[in-house]
């Protein structure tokens, strides 16, 4: 049997690509700490990450959703605490006005008083997050919150235009929530500055009796307020559950990916030199091989 001259040469060419093939591949995972950047190194595990890096996409969106609908709730939190407050001032002046010793100074520094705090209520009950009204449901680029004026500039009625609810957004793998307050409670809102209203205009009149008859109005505002701000917290409550879900679900994921992903440095020290190894013999075989005379391979 005559075997062909260039068999060996073109066989010895091939094995010492291949071997440096490897070997480069080696250096590139020791370099970067990554034993795929082509699908084709692991089509298996590259469809795992694939799958892997789009959960992990929609943990980081489920995050950002829930880091907006918490800024809205502590907004929310916070200008509802503004109106619970006004609440208590007005709570305590009807106590003033309704008890019969008050003279008419008071009664009209009460007036004025009351006027002041009505102003801060619709401007708090119109308070917006990124230009965005917050009490309005799902009407957000307009004020929810539209008032009536005499001649005199003071406010004489406050009407709720918003909606019945608000946006909501997914802010966890299996939690979807609104962090807008409902419209019964800006509806209660608007009834809360129109009681104020009604303080005020009691006040004005210099009646104890009347002062006294806009009280349970004001208790009932006080509590639906009271209730609103026990329902924010009871949703922040749940963002930051899910937040906490997202993180550990999120950092599990990226354990998955780097194990998928990540080259063995010891396995792949060890591949390394083993290639190394393999490569130098072959060059050295090639050159003692390329020296020998061709009779040596004819039968």
């Amino acid at each position: 049997m005559r075997i062909s001259s260039e068999s060996f040469p073109n066989s010895l060419i091939q094995n010492i690509q291949q071997l440096g093939t490897q070997q480069t591949q080696y250096q590139q995972e020791l370099a970067t700490g990554d034993r795929i950047t082509n699908p084709s190194d692991d089509p298996a595990a590259m469809d795992q990450v694939l799958n892997m890096s789009a959960q992990l996409q929609s943990l980081h969106q489920y995050s950002a959703n829930n880091a907006t609908a918490t800024d809205i709730t502590q907004q929310s939190y916070s200008s509802l605490s503004s109106l619970q407050g006004i609440s208590t001032t007005a709570s305590e002046l009807a106590e003033e006005g309704a008890s019969g010793a008050t003279d008419a100074t008071s009664y009209t520094a009460y007036t004025q008083q009351l006027d002041q705090l009505i102003q801060q209520g619709l401007q708090t009950a119109n308070t917006q997050y990124n230009n965005n009204y917050i009490f309005g449901g799902a009407q957000t680029t307009t004020p929810p919150f539209t008032a009536t004026y005499d001649s005199s500039g003071a406010i004489t009625g406050v009407t709720y235009t918003g909606t019945a609810s608000g946006a909501s957004m997914q802010t966890g793998q299996n939690s979807t929530v609104s962090p807008y307050t409902d419209g019964t409670t800006n509806q209660g809102i608007a009834t809360f500055l129109n009681n104020l209203i009604a303080l005020r205009g009691a006040m004005n009149s210099q009646s104890s009796s009347a002062v006294a008859a806009t009280q349970p109005g004001l208790q009932t505002s006080e509590n639906t307020i009271l209730d609103a701000v026990s329902g924010i917290g009871a949703v922040q409550s749940g963002l930051e559950a899910d937040q906490t879900l997202n993180q550990s679900a999120f950092t599990s994921l990226q354990g998955l990916v780097s194990n998928d992903t990540s080259a063995d440095v010891a396995t792949t020290s060890v591949q390394l030199s083993q290639t190394q190894a393999a490569y130098q013999a072959a060059l050295e075989s090639g050159a003692k091989i390329m020296q020998t005379s061709l009779l040596n391979y004819l039968t």
